[in-house]
């Protein structure tokens, strides 16, 4: 085990579920029970629980459970030694030794590999080799003083620069690979991955280089951009670049862009806190990350077409996520870096100030598809208005809208709101439908494996009293996490490996026989099982009889 079991008990017993949880979503108690919308995958309606009592969480939308170390691991992208230290350093807990097979030493090597080809980067800049990245940097108005502060550096145009100078320093060409600096050729040779790039290294929120991104500078670079592949350290759906600075950032919003210059022009003219993606849309788990610091976004993606259908998606997730969205115009500049090289800070502020919300720009964006010079046009822009104005979740947003439509289109803005109320009773009788129709599906899956479900019964039966006697087997249970968790019973669930955790808080999260009728249910599905054990058993006696007799009837007609 990788810690002390005795370790990991006191953890997660000192650990307040609530208080935990509270820093990533809003429960509200219900009975013995919390509810609260799930931090792990977007909903409107709550299906995340939690029972303090037993440190658990399960959520019934997107089936994550576990307890305090598991939803660490999930909420902070951690591993699950990694989680275990952050739960400590929350209580004020030491954290024993432990052997967890290496793979916290891998992780740390890693670590220790990346900083190491960072700083190797970023001397390459300063050298003769860099000179021709650093007159790149200038040109683009990139300060020096800022370029440390990111640790940009160079990798220079070789096949093994930074492969021979780091093997040098004794790290392996394995690990080279595994951090994802060198790669491998058709025929099985490795190289550098990067070559004439200015590189960017990307950082975790604890300032950790995890990763980097290179910017081409020849032109007959086949991507302008190169991302480290993902590894134990870097999974890209996860991380926002500049991140590790704009959480110290006192601004009360973040400016979510597209790029890594975009990020560094923006924190060199003041603003630190842009953040981007990394060569990726963006992901659940990064609106999620935004959301646990702050409660707004600006978008400032590109102003071309690709760039507006990316603010359309991106608004949607960081809406889902909790947070306020505002859109930025950009006018006269395809980009944020270019928009700030040509009118400078004052005029990017101005930009901020008059950023509009998701629904007026998209609005925006319907007019200009759809000039109302005619009557067709109009009947267009009315259309697509009144499926935006119908996902909007108030009456009070509709009705504001809709007269803002009326008056652009000049017609009655009754007549809008009525057509808008049409199509809301529409989404709602579709979202009806589809909801009951995945309520259903439990139930026939139910119906194909009640065995399974009868095996579940019992185990949750035998986990909330344990006082009661069972004449059940491990070779009871079909499903290998059952299994196991029939052997642990009377262990802390906390100790066990996350799948089979998460099982635990699922059966507490969904079965809950009364005291009174647990040992008659028990009973039940003792019978049950064991009957199943006896058909399973009479089937391939069954089929066994069959065969001989077919085998027999075989070798009489042979012999005959």
């Amino acid at each position: 085990m990788a810690f002390p079991e005795r370790f990991l008990d006191e953890l997660t017993a000192k650990t307040d579920m609530i208080a935990l949880v509270s820093n990533y979503t809003q429960p509200v108690r219900r009975g013995t029970r919390w509810f609260a919308r799930c931090p792990f995958h977007s909903e409107k309606t709550p299906s995340f629980t939690v029972t303090p009592d037993n440190g658990l969480f399960y959520c019934f939308g997107c089936q994550a459970g576990g307890g305090p170390i598991q939803f660490v691991m999930r909420a902070e992208n951690l591993e699950f030694a990694d989680a275990v230290r952050f739960l400590a350093a929350r209580l004020g807990l030491s954290v024993p030794e432990e052997d967890d097979g290496g793979a916290r030493i891998k992780r740390e090597r890693l670590l220790e590999i990346n900083r190491i080809a960072a700083r190797w980067f970023y001397e390459a800049l300063g050298s003769d080799e860099g000179a021709l990245c650093a007159d790149y940097m200038k040109n683009r108005g990139m300060s020096p003083s800022f370029a440390r502060r990111f640790g940009l550096g160079y990798a220079p145009n070789k096949w093994d620069a930074l492969m021979t100078a780091l093997t040098a320093r004794g790290v392996t060409t394995d690990e080279l690979f595994s951090a994802g600096l060198v790669t491998r050729g058709q025929k099985g040779g490795l190289y550098d991955a990067f070559r004439d790039r200015l590189m960017f290294p990307i950082f975790d929120l604890r300032g950790q280089v995890i990763a980097f991104s290179g910017r081409a500078l020849g032109g007959d670079a086949v991507a302008k951009y190169k991302n480290s592949a993902e590894s134990s350290i870097y999974q890209k759906r996860s991380v926002l670049y500049g991140a590790h600075l704009a959480r110290k950032s006192e601004k009360p919003f973040w400016i979510l862009c597209e790029g890594n210059v975009d990020v560094f022009m923006l924190h060199q003219a003041g603003y630190d806190n842009a953040v981007a993606t990394c060569g990726t849309a963006l992901t659940d788990a990064q609106a999620r990350l935004i959301a646990r610091h702050v409660s707004e976004v600006v978008l400032a993606y590109d102003a071309d077409a690709a760039g507006q259908n990316a603010t359309g998606k991106a608004s949607a997730l960081l809406e889902a996520a909790g947070l306020k969205v505002r859109v930025l115009r950009l006018r006269g500049a395809k980009d944020p870096d270019e928009f700030i090289r040509s009118y400078g800070s004052g005029a990017f502020d101005k930009l901020i100030t008059d950023s509009s919300n998701h629904t007026e720009y998209r609005l925006s964006l319907i007019e200009n598809r759809h000039p109302p010079d005619s009557d067709a046009e109009k009947l267009e822009f009315l259309r697509e208005a009144t499926q935006l104005l119908a996902a909007l979740p108030t009456q009070g947003e509709r009705s504001v809208y809709a007269s803002r439509v009326a008056k652009t289109l000049g017609i009655d803005g009754k007549a809008i709101l009525k057509d808008v109320d049409a199509a809301v009773a529409k989404r709602r009788k579709d979202t009806l439908r589809t909801e009951q129709s995945q309520a259903m599906r439990p139930r026939r899956q139910a119906n194909v494996s009640g065995a399974l479900r009868t095996e579940e019964t019992a185990l949750a039966i035998l986990l909330r009293t344990p006082e009661l006697e069972t004449t059940l087997t491990p070779e009871d249970f079909s499903n290998p996490e059952a299994k196991q968790l029939f052997l642990s019973r009377g262990n802390s669930p906390h100790t066990l490996p996350p799948e089979v955790t998460g099982l635990y808080a699922r059966l507490m999260a969904e079965i809950d026989a009364p005291p009174d009728a647990a040992e008659r249910a028990l009973r039940d599905c003792e019978k049950r099982l064991k009957d199943r054990a006896l058909v399973s058993g009479g089937d391939m006696m069954i089929k066994f009889m069959r065969y001989r007799d077919t085998k027999t009837q075989k070798d009489e007609g042979d012999g005959s």
